[in-house]
């Protein structure tokens, strides 16, 4: 069995982000947007597969695991353009006012300046592009 610490830390991050997301809908009462949902789609699974992976030392989850992230850090960047007003909210995003994608939560507390800086899509697209970091050294043999 290999040990990486990457592996570990990726498995990480993926569990915060995913237990973050769950904090945010299931405590705090956030509406996630359809394209939170999308994100979920690709950050839940890999909160599993990278702390089996994680555990059992198996490098080869990369090619499980980053088509994940990639398609995740995808949705976040577009969301965040869309956030950032760069691209027009999609179609889906305007059909529930009480979870639209540019609703403004207010994750680090009501008058809190973060909150137009680290905002909840922002947080995913960091989570996502440090599982990509980890995930993406170049193995090298022992010898």
């Amino acid at each position: 069995m290999t040990r990486d610490n990457r592996l570990y830390a990726a498995w990480v991050v993926s569990l915060i982000a995913t237990l973050g997301s769950l904090y945010f809908s299931e405590i705090r009462h956030f509406n996630p947007c359809i394209l939170c949902w999308f994100q979920r789609i690709c950050m839940y699974p890999l909160a599993v597969i990278l702390g089996v992976a994680a555990l059992t030392g198996d490098l080869r989850v990369r090619r499980y695991a980053l088509p994940l992230a990639g398609i995740g850090v995808l949705i976040a960047l577009y969301q965040n353009l869309e956030t950032w007003g760069v691209v027009p909210a999609p179609a889906a995003c305007t059909a529930d006012p009480s979870a639209s994608c540019g609703t403004p939560w207010p994750v680090w507390g009501l008058n809190s300046p973060l909150n137009t800086v680290l905002t909840i899509p922002v947080l995913s697209m960091i989570a996502f592009t440090l599982i990509i970091a980890l995930l993406g050294w170049r193995r090298t043999r022992a010898s």
